[in-house]
């Protein structure tokens, strides 16, 4: 491989990592609170804005299960807001997650 081609790879292969634990635009905002939370061996970053939470698996687990992650990480938000899930909100899959949440 080419010294250019290999820096390419690199540059490439860094941008991905870096953006793992970005959030989407709407939660990119000085309003936006951010606190990590582990639940049962599962690690999440929880993006908060006002009444929603984006959610981000970034633990490293085999073969992760879709309901355990997301039982996880309902789990997680509810610690890292004080707030509750509001029922039918939650959805994603082994790595990202969003769902509003309920603070009365």
């Amino acid at each position: 491989m080419t010294p250019i081609r290999s820096s390419a790879v690199l540059i490439t292969a860094s941008l991905l990592v870096a953006a793992c634990g970005s959030p989407s635009p709407q939660f990119m905002s000085a309003e936006t609170s951010v606190k990590k939370i582990t639940v049962e061996g599962s690690t999440f970053s929880i993006h908060r804005r006002e009444n929603w939470v984006e959610v981000y698996r970034t633990s490293f687990e085999a073969l992760p299960r879709i309901p355990v992650i997301l039982a996880r990480a309902e789990i997680a938000i509810e610690q890292a807001t004080g707030c509750k899930v509001v029922e039918g909100s939650l959805s994603g899959d082994q790595a990202i997650q969003r769902a509003e949440i309920d603070c009365s």
